[in-house]
């Protein structure tokens, strides 16, 4: 079958799956809404529990992370930490924690044919009151935060900026009573997903013994999420053979159609062998072994977004003025047809994937438009109806608009030599010093 006939057959079938998906009465005490999706690849189940809770701080959502984490790992009474993970190797049962300023996400994921032992598992989990001392240290450790300044990798970068972004609040850590407290009580949301699945009496099971009490951080204020300012950051070092360098910034967007075009030039950028940074960077110039574009939703309508590649520290400077003729060249409308239909091709790929075999990526946009409880009637994800109906063509006319002006995007180089030229510019440079995190030199620059 050809690529057109195969994506024909995946449009309408998405479609239907999203669309026609309906939210079940709430359960019992009023406090566990369940929703149904079918999605996933045909063999597969999963369900994702969510707690809703109000966390401000990046320090509270990795504590938390950490200590379910280590309530997944540990020792459950008599059963053995290693026999609890060889009962989930055997049955083919993954386990995912995502968290947000809102949420607490677990997702649990396995064949069909063994969802109700996997469903038995977490209850079992969920209803374990101990927490291992020596499980809890090693997570924390885990989660422990590591600057990117340190490691100068592009994926400690992105989430260093993306905590920076959400977590903009200063309220106390909770004790570890406390937090524990916190994910021993009932999910507020649990959201099933399989084709032709019975889901009867599960959620049932999966909340026995769970008890029902409010949440302590809910009571915490909502923050508003920060922006990232524009300018230079340098964290120089004259000792190192490589140079990480970023440009890019986390974008709000009007429209979910303007979110889709957004992406769709990103990839055209640097999203893989047929983009513009692979092409250039690394065929032509062979600067760099990883030159890529980043376009992650983080919020509703809220994506970080960026071009980054690891360098010679001899040349850095050079690479960073490629990277952002790329950049400059894309919002000029410089792009060709093919590439930008093979970006939207890779765009719908990426969607449909995430909705076939990443039950946790649908979980996260449904509650970035639903963080409560379901609506009444039909549950409408727009951002996947406006990426199938982005044409290439209207791309080059809108790109300047759609992409932000390079003055109001952060810079991040990471290793080589100070460049004077950016250094005189006081106003948008920033120096980190050795040893500081990025939010020293963000919270200079919004300053001022």
């Amino acid at each position: 079958m050809n690529f057109l006939g195969i994506f024909i057959y995946i449009f309408i079938s998405v479609l239907s799956l999203i669309f026609i998906a309906p939210a079940n009465a709430q359960i019992k005490d009023d406090v566990t809404y369940i929703t149904e999706f079918t999605t996933l690849n045909e063999n597969m189940a999963a369900a994702s529990l969510i707690w809703a809770l109000n966390v401000d701080t990046n320090d509270q959502s990795r504590a938390l992370q950490a200590l379910l984490s280590a309530k997944i790992s540990g020792p459950m009474g008599a059963i053995s930490a290693r026999k609890s993970i060889d009962f989930r190797v055997i049955n083919n049962i993954d386990l995912t924690i995502n968290a947000t300023p809102k949420h607490l996400i677990l997702t649990v994921t396995s064949p069909k044919e063994n969802f109700k032992d996997a469903i038995k598992h977490i209850n079992q989990i969920l209803r374990n009151t101990e927490i291992n001392k020596n499980w809890l240290k090693r997570k924390n450790r885990a989660y422990e935060e590591i600057s990117s300044s340190r490691l100068r990798t592009p994926e400690l970068l992105e989430t260093e900026l993306t905590d920076y972004t959400l977590f903009s609040g200063n309220s106390p850590l909770l004790n570890k009573s406390a937090l524990k407290s916190e994910i021993l009580r009932r999910p507020n949301q649990i959201i099933f997903n399989a084709k032709d699945y019975n889901f009867k009496n599960l959620a049932d099971v999966l909340m026995d013994g769970l008890l029902s009490y409010n949440a302590t951080l809910n009571n915490f204020p909502k923050k508003p999420y920060r922006k990232l300012p524009a300018g230079i950051i340098h964290s120089s070092d004259t000792n190192s053979s490589e140079t990480l360098i970023f440009i890019g910034t986390i974008k709000e967007f009007k429209t979910v159609r303007e979110q889709a075009q957004t992406n769709i030039l990103y990839k055209y950028m640097g999203y893989g062998p047929g983009s513009e940074m692979f092409r250039i960077i690394r065929q032509e110039k062979r600067a760099s072994y990883d030159p890529r574009s980043h376009f992650t939703q983080i919020g509703e309508k809220l994506a970080f977004t960026g071009l980054s590649a690891t360098v010679s520290s001899k040349n850095w400077h050079e690479a960073y003025d490629l990277i952002l003729k790329i950049y400059n060249d894309t919002r000029a409308g410089m792009n060709t047809e093919q590439g930008l239909q093979d970006s939207r091709n890779s765009m719908i790929n990426e969607l449909v994937g995430n909705l076939r075999r990443r039950p946790e990526w649908l979980a996260q946009r449904y509650l970035e438009l639903h963080p409560v409880k379901p609506p009444e009637q039909i549950i409408d994800i727009k951002l996947l109806n406006e990426s199938f109906s982005v044409l290439p063509l209207e791309l080059n006319n809108k790109a300047n608009e759609i992409l932000e002006n390079p003055l109001k995007l952060i810079s991040i180089i990471i290793g080589g030599k100070i460049n004077p030229k950016m250094e005189i510019q006081h106003n948008i440079f920033c120096k980190l010093p050795p040893n500081k995190r990025l939010d020293y030199c963000l919270d200079k620059l919004t300053s001022g």
